[in-house]
């Protein structure tokens, strides 16, 4: 079995190893005559599957190590009998991570406190839910919002319509997949008449699909003051954002909020999963892929909330690298592709050791080890 894969899904050699031949190429240069003799393959959201790619091709699995599949034509699938696999939750712990990180970078500049903030959350799938647990055992108050789900309620968080959310919250945390059609479609659900109702000084963070927000809103209500701070993974015109956007951002990042390494394995086992059901292949001769990182990090040593989340996660970083990375050369999507290819490791919050003083709520917002490193 012939399977062709994104040559920057992380340890995918190791992972799938036994399972066929494995041909890796930049998932950019995926096209029709790479996969000419392929039997599945393996992509990112960075390349569009659908009858252009796969017709006359014999194909028979398509993975996508993501969670997002709006870069997928299922009515095309599903018509040639092609079968599907993706990773649905397997970066939601890192995405949360991420929207934490926004906020106690937030925090840091501003010298407040977000966890005595509320926060409202639009969206309330993988992310969603796991980001409104966390929060709350933060001691946030947590507000949601997801019509889709039909829910009068989330456990203890309040769900609410998105007006009363967008009024009643200090930060808003976007989390739809981005939809163009049906009863709730969520393309530009958030424009300039919602940020005119959202609290003046308000955070908002955005890491869900480009234009699910109208960032040219999003960059008047920065501008004018309405908003007090603006964080932004996705782009509506990826991977050519518009440069005067990311400028006016708080923090800016190249779609890379799912980034954690361990998200990435474990994107990676669900799609092996998903292929091994399908081929219908004897598990028993399959190497063992875990235990790919061994290495544990560091204790963090800060006294607040938001110095032990940056410690863990210092997304200065990833805003400093991507507003550096050649965004007005001419070929900005190879610079954007390149950005999200060289992301260096970072580790999820449960890989880190907790101190014996962490408070308890530290350690179930986290998710921290309870494990004082060398026990």
């Amino acid at each position: 079995m012939l399977i062709v894969a994104d040559q920057h899904i992380p340890f995918i050699s190791d992972i799938f190893s036994g399972l066929g031949d494995l041909r890796l190429i930049p998932g950019q240069e995926i096209d029709s005559e790479s996969i000419a003799t392929a039997d599945a393959l393996v992509v990112r959201s960075i390349t569009r599957v659908n009858e252009d790619l796969l017709q006359n091709s014999p194909v028979s699995f398509v993975g996508s190590a993501t969670a997002g599949v709006d870069h997928v034509d299922f009515s095309y699938l599903d018509r040639m009998g092609i079968g599907f696999g993706h990773a649905p939750g397997a970066n939601a712990e890192s995405v949360v991570e991420y929207v934490l990180a926004c906020l106690a970078e937030l925090s840091s500049r501003g010298g407040e406190s977000f966890e005595k903030r509320s926060i409202g959350i639009v969206g309330a799938g993988n992310v969603g839910r796991l980001l409104a647990t966390r929060c709350s055992a933060l001691g946030m108050k947590v507000l949601v919002n997801d019509p889709p789900l039909e829910m009068k309620s989330l456990g203890s968080h309040a769900f609410v319509d998105l007006n009363t959310l967008l009024r009643s919250s200090d930060i808003v945390s976007i989390h739809t997949p981005l939809t163009r059609s049906g009863p709730f479609p969520t393309h530009r659900l958030i424009g300039q008449d919602e940020l005119s109702l959202v609290k003046k000084g308000a955070w908002f963070v955005h890491a869900a699909r480009g234009g699910v927000c109208d960032e040219s809103a999003l960059t008047r209500a920065r501008q004018e003051g309405h908003l007090g701070g603006v964080a932004l993974d996705v782009w509506e015109n990826e991977p050519v954002p518009s440069l005067e956007h990311i400028q006016r951002a708080d923090i800016a990042t190249g779609h890379i909020a799912g980034y954690s390494v361990d998200a990435k394995i474990r994107g990676v086992h669900m799609i092996r999963e998903h292929m091994v059901r399908h081929f219908n292949v004897d598990e028993s001769a399959l190497q063992s892929a875990n235990n790919l990182l061994n290495e544990r990090p560091g204790i963090c040593q800060s006294h607040t909330l938001a110095g032990r989340i940056l410690e863990m996660y210092p997304i200065r970083e990833d805003d400093t690298r991507f507003r550096s990375c050649r965004l007005q050369s001419p070929d900005v999507a190879q610079a954007f592709h390149t950005y999200r290819a060289q992301y260096p490791i970072r580790r999820t919050f449960s890989a880190f050791p907790a101190v014996p003083d962490t408070p308890t709520s530290w350690i179930e917002g986290l998710n921290l080890s309870l494990k004082p490193e060398g026990a």
